[in-house]
């Protein structure tokens, strides 16, 4: 018998006054929920993330406006993160205490290795090769706005121009590859 525990996919719990107790109810978040992955707990009580370090599926964790304080209080999600149990991709922190830590984003990537996006902000890759039915590139387009764009280090759009060089390069080998 399939319960709800067991297929639920999104679950969206804001502004509920939600604590780590009773996000730890055996009776809620706590159950294994093996296909979540969206969970949405902004601006609720929360001051650790150890009440949804062990969902498998996790790939979008909504947690602004809460109380973690400090990097100990991400510690469940990286651990989770190394022993391979979560692959998580966003997370938003912002508008908690641990979000005015120096290098928050940069710190917060190494944690959890596998964040593509912290907050607003995108951290992975910069563009998406378009191919059209021919498999041949027809366009490239940007993966993120302007506004975004404009707020990367020149660090960071130094890596995102590499990555892109790289993506195109690799292309061009494989369409070379086709023509022999």
């Amino acid at each position: 018998m399939t319960t709800q525990s067991d297929t639920l996919e999104e679950l969206f719990l804001a502004f509920n006054a939600i604590d780590d107790v009773g996000a730890s109810c055996d009776t809620g978040l706590a159950l294994p929920f093996p296909k979540l992955n969206v969970l949405d707990l902004c601006r609720n009580q929360l001051t650790s993330t150890k009440p949804f370090a062990h969902l498998p599926a996790l790939e979008e964790l909504w947690i602004s406006g809460n109380k973690i304080s400090t990097f100990e209080d991400i510690v469940p999600l990286k651990e989770a993160a190394t022993a391979g149990i979560q692959s998580l991709d966003t997370i938003y922190l912002e508008y908690n205490p641990v979000a005015n830590e120096f290098e928050y984003r940069k710190r917060l990537k190494e944690y959890i290795p596998h964040l593509n996006q912290i907050d607003a902000t995108i951290i992975g890759g910069v563009s998406t090769l378009v191919t059209g039915t021919t498999g041949a590139p027809t366009n490239i387009k940007p993966a993120m706005s302007s506004s975004v764009l404009t707020r990367m280090t020149p660090e960071q759009m130094q890596q995102a121009a590499f990555d892109l060089a790289r993506t195109q390069q690799k292309q061009q080998g494989q369409e070379e590859q086709q023509q022999e």
